[in-house]
């Protein structure tokens, strides 16, 4: 049998690509998968063209190179299968996904100012932050940072504050294949009456509980109160602008508000159960490790490991998740599932043996 590879330098490329016809306000449809040699998962078209400035223009730039190795008829009808099944998984809108994000993010993000210290270029400041219920941001800012300086300088009659841009990472975030959203709009100091009135205090402090000093005479609170741009980058090709009103109307979705404990037990105690949901429904065979790294109320991200080669793919559940118990449900009906699959059975069978070989070995 040929040995499969997969290469994740071509799925950047293929993502980048991607990346770029969201860009030109386009509705891409692929999604990340594994390739090789060629974005083999591009249309069939594409794929048969042998045309190095084509295909440099396709990847963004950066041709494939010549010397990676060609690809078994068997390794792509595994790729092609896997892309298939890519490209119908069900997701979050773009809008969910960015709303839930800026939600269940750490509180701290990158804020992006006119500088009133140096005329001309912008200044960028860590700054903690929370939302309100339409998703728009809440700052508690010391009179003494340069940020609040920044605002205070462009408050003039007429204007409608100062123009920002807030940069949210999504929790543990450690590269390209993370998510990010960036708010950009109008920040404005927030009078004592409206603060009270609007709960701006509770809503701060219900997300940083310990910060003891929002309270201090010096600190002020500013919010984004006029959302012009909403740009969201969900991972490698998946990425594209939302309409501020997207955005705001938008439900956070309520399954990532216990992601991490569920993934935590996934991840700890049931890891070949995770390896066989991805052969069975996604249909990709020889895998060495599955993680999963994203879980919400349609599915999971999972990180997959194979011939040491790492990327993730989407694997959806059979229906949306209610609840806790439910995503406990659906889990189990798929590990079920997966394990009445022969071939399954008899790739954890293989893998459980190589494993206890080189545990003897070393």
């Amino acid at each position: 049998m040929s040995r499969l590879v997969l290469c994740p330098l071509v799925l950047t490329m293929v993502a980048h690509a991607e990346a770029l016809v969201i860009k030109a306000g386009l509705h891409a449809t692929t999604a990340p998968a594994p390739c090789a040699r060629r974005p083999i998962f591009m249309a069939e078209a594409e794929v048969k063209k042998d045309d190095d400035e084509k295909e440099k223009r396709l990847t963004g730039g950066h041709a494939v190179g010549k010397s990676m190795p060609e690809l078994s008829d068997e390794e792509k009808a595994v790729q092609a299968a896997v892309m298939e099944h890519q490209r119908g998984a069900a997701r979050l809108s773009q809008a969910e996904d960015a709303r839930s994000l800026v939600a269940y993010s750490t509180g701290y993000a990158t804020l992006a100012t006119l500088s009133s210290a140096v005329e001309g270029y912008p200044s960028n400041a860590l700054v903690g932050f929370a939302v309100d219920d339409s998703g728009l941001p809440v700052f508690c800012f010391s009179s003494m940072s340069s940020h609040t300086k920044d605002l205070l300088a462009a408050e003039k009659p007429g204007t409608e504050g100062g123009k920002a841009a807030l940069c949210v990472t999504a929790k543990g975030f450690e590269g390209a294949a993370d998510g990010r959203v960036v708010l950009i709009g109008d920040v404005k100091r927030v009078s004592k009456e409206e603060t009270e009135r609007d709960g701006l205090r509770e809503v701060y402090k219900s997300k940083h509980p310990k910060a003891f000093w929002a309270d201090f005479g010096d600190f002020t609170y500013f919010r984004m109160h006029n959302l012009k741009a909403v740009n969201f980058v969900g991972g490698f090709a998946r990425a594209g602008s939302i309409t501020p009103e997207d955005y705001t109307n938008a439900a956070v979705d309520p399954i990532q508000a216990f992601a991490a404990p569920v993934m935590g037990h996934m991840n700890a105690d049931h890891s070949e159960s995770t390896i066989g949901m991805v052969q069975h429904y996604i249909g990709l065979p020889q895998v060495e490790k599955a993680e999963l790294v994203q879980l919400d109320r349609l599915g999971f991200m999972v990180q997959v490991t194979r011939l040491g080669q790492t990327f993730k793919l989407r694997l959806p559940f059979p229906r949306a998740a209610e609840d806790r118990k439910d995503v406990k449900t659906l889990i189990v009906e798929m590990t079920q599932a997966s394990l009445e699959n022969p071939e399954v059975q008899a790739a954890l069978q293989a893998l459980a043996e190589s494993k206890k070989e080189a545990e003897v070995g070393a």
